[in-house]
């Protein structure tokens, strides 16, 4: 804890203007200091007022279980309005590699009251490419382990304990794609008092290439290149609409009050997609204080998608966050990413959150804090085959139990810098995941 702190102290904030008073409150008249007056702390939080703007370089460090180690780097800047506890506009920059080859570039920005009317815009453009993501069929019932793939690789005539049967075995769960891709949410506020009420509308486009720089195709042999002999290429292009209630003190990071959301998203060919598809999203989060200055927060998500939906929508739900589900180191903490996918995602998270202690450093608020989670997921294959497992030969295979619950628990640190810029350190471990347990870094809050 103590090297990250100082890691973020140390090369994560540039230059941060300093705060201007605030307008709206008096100023008390000037008095001579007492003979043996006791100089305030520089770390002292008292009086402090979030600042015009800051700025941010930071040195991102990675360590995931389904990427590898990473590192790059983060450029962000916020502006912010008075004392609100947010920020009026996020611009980020962030670049990425693991040693695991894969590449998450994305630059951002997010807006609120633009133009001065009641619109929130979110817009990003994004790089994302991969030799190893996780694909071990759909549904609860698939397994994911070497066994699995140790079997193909001796159906596969390899000679066992041979280079070429290890590295059949290492990719048999395994997908590699590039992908570039961009989307735009806009949220218009309806009502700001008793509820806050928005609607919400957006796109999203990805263009999905199989391969990677070396070769257009799936790993030969694997579990992915059965079902998808070329892949998926082509282009997913995504409408959504939907509302959100809002009722919470804070979005970074929320002590109180409850966050609802429904919306519905859909692919087809009239706006450009390759693929044909229905989704339907509702998740309503709680936020609950507790004995011990404590914060129970809980989020309830119901997702379904009926249609040609490809892989990795599949894997994603929908909403104002299209996190992947189940596994990884957003929903499903403890599972390897993509363990789980399915049209069907029925999902329960848990955290128990609290804020140690807070402290002011060149003139940047540090919240630090720890939470302990637990997440749920029970997920379908198809609207009417919640068994699923992986089609092998043009045949689907059930393994396992389709009824069984997965889930994954764990703990972690919370820092959050002027109350805007949250960054995560998660480890997590699940009794269905022989890869465990499963460190995350990433910024932000699930939920």
């Amino acid at each position: 804890m103590t090297a990250l702190v100082l890691l973020v102290l140390t090369f994560g904030v540039i230059a941060t203007p300093a705060a201007t008073p605030s307008t709206s409150a008096p100023v008390a008249p000037a008095t001579a200091p007492a003979d043996h007056a006791t100089p305030p702390s520089p770390f002292s939080t008292e009086g402090w007022q979030q600042p015009p703007w800051d700025f941010v370089v930071l040195p991102v460090f990675g360590a995931n279980v389904d990427e590898g180690l990473g590192g790059g780097v983060l450029f962000a800047a916020h502006r912010y309005t008075g004392n609100t506890g947010f920020f009026r506009d996020d611009f980020a920059l962030r670049l990425f590699m693991t040693s695991r080859f894969v590449q998450r570039h994305e630059l951002k920005w997010e807006g609120i009251d633009v133009a001065d009317l009641p619109l929130r815009v979110l817009a990003r453009v994004g790089y994302f490419s991969t030799v190893t993501q996780n694909y071990c069929g759909t549904g609860n019932a698939v397994r994911c382990d070497d066994a699995l793939a140790a079997d193909a690789a001796r159906e596969a005539g390899l000679q066992e304990g041979s280079e070429a049967f290890d590295d059949f075995v290492r990719h048999y769960h395994r997908v590699r794609f590039i992908r570039p891709h961009g989307d735009l949410l806009l949220r218009w506020g309806l009502a700001e008092r008793p509820l806050k009420v928005e609607l919400m509308g957006g796109a999203r486009l990805a263009y999905y290439i199989p391969g990677d720089f070396s070769s257009s195709t799936p790993y030969p042999g694997s579990l992915y290149a059965a079902t998808f002999p070329q892949g998926e290429p082509g282009l997913s292009s995504v409408l959504q609409f939907g509302v959100t209630v809002d009722r919470r003190d804070a979005e970074a990071s929320p002590t109180r009050g409850f966050f609802v959301e429904a919306s519905l998203r859909a692919a087809t060919p009239a706006w450009g997609s390759t693929w044909t598809w229905a989704g339907l999203n509702s998740a309503a989060a709680f936020y609950v204080p507790m004995p011990f200055e404590a914060v129970l927060a809980s989020r309830t998500m119901a997702d379904l998608i009926v249609g040609d939906a490809p892989t990795e929508e599949q894997a994603t739900v929908g909403g104002t966050r299209d996190h992947t589900a189940f596994g990884g180191q957003w929903i499903g903490r403890g599972l390897r990413e993509h363990r789980a996918i399915g049209k069907v995602k029925l999902i329960q998270q848990l955290e128990l959150r609290r804020e140690l202690f807070d402290f002011v450093v060149f003139g940047v608020h540090v919240d630090v804090g720890a939470g302990g989670f637990t997440d749920v997921g029970w997920i379908g294959a198809d609207l009417f085959d919640f068994g699923g497992g992986a089609v092998i030969d043009g045949e689907r295979v059930d393994v396992g139990s389709p009824t069984r619950l997965l889930f994954g628990a764990g703990g972690g640190l919370r820092i959050l810098l002027n109350r805007a810029l949250l960054m995560r350190v998660d480890v997590a471990w699940s009794p269905f995941e022989a890869i465990s347990p499963s460190f995350y870094t990433p910024f932000g809050y699930p939920f």
